[in-house]
């Protein structure tokens, strides 16, 4: 398992590790969110969240 936090400057880091499952980030109220797609739909991630992959790389939470 890989976790990585997102401090709103690391998108190419989570990039390489998520491809085409993460979208490019957005601004909202003064701050960076990400969206991510996992089996169950897309998912949201803030600055401060943590993106957990599984070894075949399947996201398996944010927290």
């Amino acid at each position: 398992m890989t976790r990585i936090q997102y401090t709103g400057s690391n998108y190419d880091e989570l990039k390489s590790l998520l491809g085409d499952k993460l979208l490019a980030p957005y601004f909202c109220m003064g701050f960076t969110m990400l969206s991510v797609l996992t089996d169950d739909g897309f998912i949201s991630v803030q600055e401060g969240d943590y993106v957990e992959v599984d070894d075949n790389g399947n996201v398996i939470g944010v927290s």
